[in-house]
């Protein structure tokens, strides 16, 4: 974007493939402003970003509980060109990660009953991320994270419990 706000739709790229780290090049003009939005997520994912609107919407019908893939990190960097020069980005979360959790599980297996699956929902939850301003928008979605398998090859953060579930939220 200029500094402005204007996107700069010929410099927009949208197919990057990131690996943990990725590589991105501009030819840009010396003594100019400029922002970048960075925005990284699972193919699958329920997510529509527009740059030009600078907005990412969540599509949450039939979003499943449990799921790594709706994982997401972003980036909003405004820089000055002063000549060639690098730039590193670190994308962040824009979700806060729920995790909920037990401490009886084993006590509950013992008892016979294992859940295997679980389910969450969520009131007043937003479903706009502003890109340009970090507010989100849309408080009033009631999202139902469908039933899915409990996480079982990931540890619960906190010593002496078991995940029953794990969602990502705006």
């Amino acid at each position: 974007y200029d500094e402005t706000g204007a996107e700069l739709t010929a410099l927009t790229k949208t197919d990057a493939t990131i690996n943990i780290t990725a590589t991105v090049s501009f030819k840009l003009v010396t003594g100019n402003k400029y922002t970048a939005i960075f925005w990284a997520d699972n193919d699958d994912a329920p997510y529509t970003v527009d740059f030009g609107a600078k907005t990412m919407t969540i599509g949450y019908t039939g979003v499943a509980c449990n799921n790594e893939k709706l994982d997401a990190f972003y980036a909003k960097h405004e820089f000055t060109v002063k000549g060639a020069q690098t730039e590193t980005i670190e994308l962040r979360r824009p979700f806060a990660q729920l995790n909920i959790g037990t401490s009886d599980y084993t006590a509950s297996a013992n008892a016979g009953y294992t859940p295997d699956q679980s389910f969450v929902k969520v009131t007043k939850l937003g479903d706009v991320l502003n890109l340009w301003n970090d507010k989100v928008e849309g408080t009033d979605a009631e999202i139902t994270f469908n039933y899915a398998a409990i996480p079982t090859t990931e540890t619960f953060p906190v010593a002496g419990y078991e995940y029953l579930a794990m969602n990502y939220l705006l």
